[in-house]
């Protein structure tokens, strides 16, 4: 299944689930899981993540709001690549937003197509599932496109 609006897209495998939404006068958030996300959740997925199965992962991608300072492709979001390949050690259970036992985390900031971005990603289970975590989640952010958001009318 593709997932797709606001200018995001990302192909979803077998069993996972997944939605991309848009709070008024915010700018676009995807969620997407191997597992049945919270319907009403924050950007970075603290209900969804709550609710966890013990070998699970998580993605939030979470686009901000240019100005007061926050420039795309500039500080915090220079980086200007998409990340495909997930590095094992980016995660750590410092690095989530909400601190859970048998948790880590990681955060990426960049710009693509003009639009400031973090991609958050969680994941629950020891080590050696991770491996795999990490295999399947490199395949799906392979998949991953931003572009401009067809303007409203």
């Amino acid at each position: 299944m593709i997932l797709t609006a606001h200018g995001l897209a990302l192909e979803l495998p077998r069993g996972w689930s997944g939605r991309v939404f848009r709070r008024p006068g915010g700018n676009a958030t995807l969620h997407a899981g191997d597992f049945a996300l919270a319907l009403e959740d924050g950007e970075f997925g603290d209900r969804s993540t709550g609710a966890m199965p013990s070998t699970a992962s998580f993605i939030a991608l979470v686009e901000y709001l240019p100005g007061s300072g926050l420039e795309p492709g500039r500080g915090l979001f220079s980086a200007s690549r998409i990340p495909r390949r997930l590095d094992p050690s980016a995660f750590g259970p410092a690095r989530l937003a909400h601190p859970r036992p048998g948790q880590v985390g990681m955060q990426h900031f960049f710009t693509a197509d003009g639009r400031p971005l973090c991609l958050y990603v969680v994941l629950a289970g020891p080590r050696a599932v991770r491996r795999g975590q990490l295999a399947v989640l490199d395949r799906v952010l392979g998949t991953l496109r931003v572009a401009q958001p067809v303007a409203h009318r």
